[in-house]
């Protein structure tokens, strides 16, 4: 792979933009990161300049401002308040694409979800064309097509992360473990999981791939166990009562897709420092 680029714009520093923009300052790297309030979430990321932009509402030039001279475009925008989830995502991807085609990029890396793939069963891989049924999913993989099909001869990687986890929303909270509600179905899906410390390493890793190298890639961790499992272990784990669901465990096999992450080690030659959520 090749070195870390020298400046890198992080267009959506919410939870994981702020992580990605606190190890790229530490690998000496000039960032540049906006939120829409123009306000850091949490800790302020020293090093780093901040701006206010909200991707959806501003001018294209206000976006070619902020990728004015940066190497690598990072984008891993969430809604927050009023902002309506198609438009931010499909709308904001079409800008996205449209303004870093007409600028000296060398690569864009676009922060998507696994909700972008299709509910099967079993083992499911980046070549998969299945789309979703879910309007979530759909919405998703329509801002992915925007990416991959808007940016002209700039390279590209699409992340496609699992269901993140981590500092400040650890499993217990994910899983509501303490509730006393019921819980809804049986609890036997495959669970889909990244530690917000593996998302951000393999953001970074993206930002190095060779020049002529575009494509998807998942962001998972080696942890398929199923929800009430997981959710019965982080229970125990913190002296807590297991999650009640509304029907019984049955044989106890797991069901649903189970996201492979073969490329992710391959390609972005990732070692996770989290391969399990237990």
């Amino acid at each position: 792979m090749d070195g870390f680029p020298g400046s890198l714009a992080v267009v959506g520093a919410g939870w994981l933009g702020s992580e990605v923009a606190r190890r790229a300052v530490a690998e000496g790297i000039r960032v540049r990161a906006t939120t829409r309030s123009g306000r850091w979430r949490g800790t302020p990321v020293e090093g780093a300049s901040l701006l206010a932009l909200d991707v959806v509402a501003a001018p294209d030039d206000a976006l070619a401002s902020v990728l004015d001279g940066i190497e690598v475009a990072v984008f891993c925008w969430a809604p927050s308040g009023d902002q309506d989830r198609g438009t931010l995502y499909v709308e904001g991807a079409r800008r996205a694409a449209r303004v870093c085609r007409s600028l000296d990029l060398s690569r864009v890396v676009y922060a998507s979800s696994t909700s972008a793939l299709a509910s099967v069963e079993g083992w499911v891989d980046e070549d998969s064309d299945l789309w979703p049924d879910s309007s979530r999913g759909r919405i998703q993989r329509e801002a992915e097509e925007a990416i991959a099909r808007g940016l002209g001869d700039v390279p590209w990687t699409i992340l496609r992360l699992a269901g993140l986890y981590g500092p400040g929303r650890e499993l217990a909270r994910l899983y509501r473990v303490g509730e006393e509600r019921l819980r809804a179905g049986d609890g036997l899906e495959h669970t889909n999981l990244v530690h917000l410390d593996d998302a951000a390493n393999a953001v970074l890793a993206a930002t190095r791939l060779p020049a002529g190298r575009s494509g998807v890639i998942h962001v998972c961790d080696d942890d398929h166990r199923s929800r009430r499992e997981v959710a019965d272990a982080v229970a125990r784990r913190i002296g807590q009562a297991p999650p009640r669901w509304e029907e019984p465990a049955g044989d106890g096999a797991p069901r649903g897709k189970r996201v492979a992450n073969d490329r992710m080690k391959t390609e972005l030659g990732l070692s996770l420092v989290h391969p399990t959520h237990h």
